[in-house]
């Protein structure tokens, strides 16, 4: 019987680790050429919510002449934050989202995806022309004209990953809007966001060594993937449940 209830607990928990949920998506509004015509709309299910403005920006680097805070021509998209920092030829940008646990139970965070798209100094969307050939592996990468950035996300207390994004959305002189690049930070022991706290997740682009051409790197899009954590007297129902499904099947 102790067999059995240890095998059940395995099942229980290896299936509560795998159903991770979205626990909330992460869009933006822009109205113009500064950081406070931003507004960030956070959609949750699970009462994640964000703040709705971004905190800690920072930008430094090759600013284009004539822009605010950020890249605020009509051709981009409302949707598209674009800090004025020409990424690719060394500049930088950095930028700080809180997100808060308004729900009952805690959450167990295990992936973050983040998505972006390259843009032009001029608003376009950013060509694959003059990029990094035969280099393969980037995010949305392709075997041509690779455009790479450094995307890295720091999790307050827990560390930071870098993905490497290809900024180059297709075309040779013109991109496409529609290219949008999503790549996902695991946390594959996962950490947990308790009831009423908040986390603090601050995103920088910089620079990659294989390009230096030119380009800046929007962002588009936050999604926080996990779960909620199980009261225990919940869990421990559920287990009991399972235990004495499988007795009966036994004397059956």
């Amino acid at each position: 019987m102790k067999k059995t209830l240890f095998l059940l607990s395995s099942f229980a928990l290896a299936a509560a680790s795998a159903q991770a949920a979205v626990l909330c998506t992460t869009t933006f509004n822009r109205t113009g050429g500064s950081l406070d015509t931003v507004t960030v709309n956070t959609q949750s299910e699970y009462g994640l919510t964000s703040s709705t403005s971004i905190s800690n920006f920072n930008k430094g680097g090759s600013p284009a002449g004539g822009q605010g805070d950020l890249l605020g021509q009509s051709s981009i998209p409302a949707s598209v934050v674009t800090p004025n920092s020409n990424v690719a030829s060394g500049g930088s940008w950095s930028m700080s989202f809180t997100f808060t646990n308004t729900a009952s139970q805690d959450m167990q965070i295990s992936s973050i995806d983040l998505t972006m798209i390259g843009v032009t100094g001029s608003g376009a969307a950013q060509n694959t022309g003059n990029g990094v050939a035969g280099q393969e592996g980037w995010i949305g990468g392709t075997a041509t004209g690779n455009k790479p950035v450094n995307l890295t996300l720091s999790i307050e207390g827990s560390g930071s990953q870098t993905l490497v994004f290809n900024a180059a959305t297709g075309g040779s002189s013109s991109g496409n809007w529609n290219m949008t690049k999503t790549g996902g930070y695991d946390f594959f022991n996962g950490f947990i966001l308790k009831a009423g706290e908040s986390l603090t997740i601050t995103i920088d682009a910089s620079k990659h060594e294989a390009y230096d051409k030119g380009c800046f790197a929007g962002l588009s899009g936050i999604q926080i993937n996990g779960e909620l954590v199980p009261e225990p007297a919940t869990a421990s129902l559920g287990l009991l449940g399972l235990a004495a499904l499988m007795v009966r099947r036994r004397r059956a």
